[in-house]
């Protein structure tokens, strides 16, 4: 038997370096291909077992199933951003009386500036007009940053569209792929791999779209008993942006804010930020953490770091996939022996259990043994053979009662 070679660290920390620099790269290089790529992969594991039920269930062909997956979820897209722009609708309608507002709110600030602080309105001015061209210009640069990355979203949805589809199509051949190319003698971490990344991704997921609706009901729940116009609108924005973590919920907070001052009083205000305050509150220590959870739990300050990283190489769109990324990388970490420390850099001690994991490995997870693929990665014959097995079942639970009675 060969004895392993262990080379120096240094060497070591090299060749890490050298990962990190070209994987960095290529993702710049390659952002057109990759974004899309990776969106597509993380709502494909989404839309599994609705890709499963019309399978097994129903018995449709998979090429069907794969395309009949892609077709709700884009249809609950445009549902949910049609109900959004119904909402936004009206507040254009309000757009004039919302101006004079502001407009009326800024006299009075320069009022009470002049009273208290006796600096005459002139040259209030004067130094907002000094200020204003630097501001207007880093505000353009950030918001035509902004419409940038969604017009190239946008303009990149087909794309993800096609990929949801094929790997739908084409799932359990590509898990077949993989367990090619590490060979027999690593089957068993390979599936193991496959099948973590698999049940990280759709808890992950689910997640998301349960703390969007717990944030947005209490939000708009807060902003009612505040009686604050808009107040759908402004908690459906706070629950959408608290995906981003940390930087979301301070522009749901401005926003809030600054729509409430110019349709409210400024108590109202206040008592909106108290409100964004409190639920992000409720949801960073009970939501997040004990009813969502997680079995991969990445340490905040990679989170944030991630964060930062991600919206700098790809954008708005490196912001929310920053998360899933770290959460893939720490799962293949922690499965293989070279790469273990950096699975426990990426680790946080102590990570809650979610009040929920029964429910998930019941009816997200279900593995089988190592050697077979993940349940929602079967093949088409697979999931047909399990359908007849329950059909036979059914028929011979009839004959019996049928004898028997």
């Amino acid at each position: 038997m060969k004895e392993k070679i262990i080379l120096p660290f240094y060497l070591r920390l090299t060749c890490v370096l050298i990962s990190l620099c070209l994987m960095t790269y290529i993702s710049i290089v390659g952002q057109s291909i990759l974004v899309p790529l990776v969106i597509g992969f993380l709502v494909a594991m989404l839309l599994l077992p609705i890709s499963n039920f019309f399978e097994r269930k129903l018995r449709f062909p998979r090429i069907i199933t794969s395309l009949i997956s892609p077709i709700l979820f884009v249809l609950l897209i445009v549902g949910v951003g049609y109900f959004l722009g119904t909402q936004i609708a009206h507040f254009k309608d309000d757009l004039p009386a919302f101006q004079q507002q502001l407009t009326t709110l800024f006299h009075n600030v320069q009022d009470f500036v002049y009273e208290h602080f006796g600096v005459k309105q002139s040259e209030q001015l004067e130094y907002l007009t000094e200020n204003a061209e630097k501001t207007v210009k880093a505000s353009t640069g950030f918001v035509g940053n902004a419409l940038l990355s969604i017009s190239s979203t946008l303009m990149s949805s087909t794309f993800v569209f096609l990929y949801i589809f094929f790997i739908l199509l084409y799932r359990s051949h590509l898990v077949k792929f993989i367990k090619a190319c590490f060979g027999q003698s690593n089957e068993v971490t390979v599936m193991k791999i496959v099948n973590d990344i698999q049940k990280i991704i759709k808890q992950y997921l689910i997640g998301l779209m349960i703390q969007v609706v717990i944030v947005t009901t209490l939000m708009y729940i807060a902003y009612l008993i505040i009686g604050i116009k808009y107040a759908f609108l402004l908690a459906a924005l706070a629950g959408i942006l608290n995906l981003i973590p940390y930087l979301g919920i301070f522009t749901a907070t401005s926003i809030a804010a600054i729509v409430t001052l110019a349709t409210g009083e400024p108590i109202d205000a206040l008592f909106a930020i108290i409100a964004v305050i409190v639920v992000n509150s409720i949801d960073g220590n009970i939501i997040t953490p004990k009813i969502i959870g997680s079995q991969v739990q990445v340490n905040s300050f990679l989170v944030l770091f991630g964060i930062i990283v991600g919206e700098s190489i790809w954008g708005i769109s490196g912001m929310f996939l920053a998360i899933p990324l770290l959460a893939i990388s720490k799962i293949i970490f922690d499965n293989v022996n070279d790469l273990k420390p950096y699975g426990f850099l990426l680790g946080e001690e102590g990570a809650p259990v979610p009040f929920f994991k029964n429910t998930y490995d019941r009816y997200l997870y279900g593995i089988k043994s190592p050697d077979d693929l993940p349940e929602d990665l079967q093949t088409e014959e697979q999931n047909h053979q399990e359908f007849d097995k329950e059909n036979q079942i059914n028929t011979d639970n009839n004959k019996e009662d049928n004898k028997e009675s």
